[in-house]
C-alpha cells in the first residue's frame, strides 16, 4: 500500500475550475497541506492553551523542579520547548534561504545588529520594563496577524472571496479578538508584575470598553453564523478551515484574556504556545518545499531550533531567579524576538516573493501568515 507523502497537498486543495458552479461543487474543503496537516499544526494545536493552563495548576506539585515555583516551570516549558524554538526558525527564511536573503542583506546583517545594540541601550538606561510592554504588545498584534494570514489562505484557497462575507469574517475576527484583548487592558490599577520584583505599567483603558467590544462581537458572531446558514440554504458550501480556524483562534483569545486571570508570564505562554506550533507548522511546509534537495532539512532546523530554545530557556529562567545582572542575559533573546516580529511582516508576501507561490495551491495572493 502507498502512503501519501504528508508534506503533499490534498487533492482537496487542487482549485476547482473557475466560474459560479465551483462555489456548489461537494468536493470538499481544500486545505494547505492537508486535512490531517492542517487541523494537527494550523488548528487543533489551539489545546496547547488549556495544556498550559493545566501545567501551570500542577506545577506547584512539581517541587523537585525549580522549586516547585508553577510561575516559573511554566515558563520555562513554553520558553525552551515553544517560544524560543518557533523565533529560530525564522532564519531558515531569512539567512538560509539566498533569494530572501538577497532581497534584504542590510536588514539581516546591519538592522539584526541594530536591534542587539538597541536592547543594550535600553536596558543600560534602565527602560526594560517599557521594553516588556512593548513587546508584549507587539507580540499579541503579531499573533493575531498570523491567525488573520492562514484565514485569508483559506479563503483564497476555497474560494470565498465574496466581498460580504470578507466584511462579516474579519470584522467578526477582528473585533472578537480585540474585545478580549481590550478587555485585559482595561482598568489596570497600578504596576503589572511580570515576575516577583520586577513590574511594569501598562496602558489601562476604560474599564467597560472590553464588555462594549464584546457585545459588538456577539452580534458580528450572530451575523456570521445567519451567513453560513443563508449558505447552505442557497445550496453554497460552509468554508470548513476557515469556520475552524476561527473558532480556535477566538476561543484560546477568549481563555487567557476573559475567562482566566493568571500570572503575566503564564498568561503569556497560554496566549502564544498555539501561534508558536502553527508557526512550526508552517515553517515545516516551508523548508520541505524550498529546499527539496536538502535531506531532513525540516528536522535538522527543527533540531537546532529546539537546542536554542534549551539553551535560552535556561539562560531567561535563571536571570529570572537571580534578576540583577542576570538580566542583561535577556538582553539579545528580547531583541531576536522583535526582530522576528518585525521581519515577519515582511517575508511572507507571496505577491512580492515568487519563490513562496509553490507553498499553497493557489499562489494569488496578498495572503501571508504573518503580520
Amino acid at each position: 500500500m502507498v502512503v501519501p507523502d504528508p508534506m503533499s497537498p490534498s487533492v482537496s486543495s487542487v482549485p476547482a475550475s473557475s466560474g459560479d458552479a465551483r462555489d456548489r461543487l461537494p468536493s470538499g474543503p481544500r486545505w494547505i497541506v492537508s486535512a490531517r496537516y492542517d487541523l494537527g499544526f494550523f488548528i487543533c494545536s489551539g489545546v496547547l492553551t488549556f495544556v498550559f493552563y493545566g501545567v501551570y495548576r500542577l506545577a506547584h506539585h512539581m517541587g523537585f523542579l525549580l522549586h516547585g515555583d508553577s510561575i516559573l516551570i511554566t515558563y520555562f516549558f513554553f520558553t525552551a520547548f515553544f517560544d524560543h524554538p518557533h523565533i529560530f526558525q525564522t532564519f531558515s527564511r531569512t539567512h538560509y534561504d539566498g533569494a530572501e536573503f538577497a532581497r534584504r542583506p542590510g536588514l539581516y546583517t546591519w538592522g539584526l545588529g541594530a536591534f542587539l545594540a538597541a536592547g543594550l541601550v535600553i536596558t543600560a538606561l534602565g527602560w526594560e520594563a517599557r521594553l516588556i510592554v512593548f513587546a508584549a504588545i507587539y507580540g499579541t498584534w503579531h499573533i493575531i496577524r498570523q491567525h488573520a494570514g492562514f484565514l485569508k489562505i483559506y479563503k483564497r484557497l476555497n474560494d470565498d472571496t465574496d466581498p460580504l462575507d470578507d466584511w462579516i469574517d474579519f470584522a467578526t475576527f477582528y473585533t472578537g479578538m480585540f474585545a478580549c484583548l481590550l478587555n485585559d487592558y482595561a482598568d489596570i490599577r497600578g504596576p503589572v508584575v511580570i515576575y516577583r520584583d520586577l513590574q511594569a505599567t501598562f496602558p489601562s483603558l476604560p474599564a467597560d470598553i472590553g464588555e462594549v467590544g464584546w457585545g459588538a462581537f456577539l452580534v458580528l458572531l450572530m451575523v456570521f453564523g445567519a451567513r453560513q446558514v443563508w449558505r447552505v440554504m442557497q445550496g453554497r458550501s460552509i468554508n470548513v478551515p476557515k469556520v475552524l480556524l476561527m473558532a480556535a483562534a477566538l476561543s484560546t483569545h477568549y481563555f487567557v484574556f476573559f475567562a482566566t486571570a493568571t500570572p503575566f508570564l503564564v498568561a503569556e505562554a497560554l496566549e502564544t504556545a498555539y501561534h508558536d506550533v502553527q508557526y512550526q507548522g508552517w515553517m515545516w511546509h516551508y523548508q520541505r518545499r524550498r529546499f527539496p534537495g536538502v535531506r531532513h532539512v525540516a528536522l535538522k532546523w527543527l533540531a537546532v531550533g529546539m537546542l536554542y530554545g534549551l539553551v535560552v530557556g535556561v539562560i531567561e529562567t535563571y536571570g529570572l531567579m537571580q534578576r540583577g545582572w542576570a538580566m542583561w542575559l535577556f538582553v539579545p533573546f528580547t531583541m531576536v524576538v522583535l526582530f522576528h516580529y518585525y521581519v515577519d511582516g515582511l517575508i511572507w508576501r507571496f505577491r512580492e516573493c515568487p519563490e513562496l507561490r509553490p507553498l499553497i495551491a493557489r499562489a494569488d495572493t496578498n495572503a501571508g501568515t504573518t503580520g
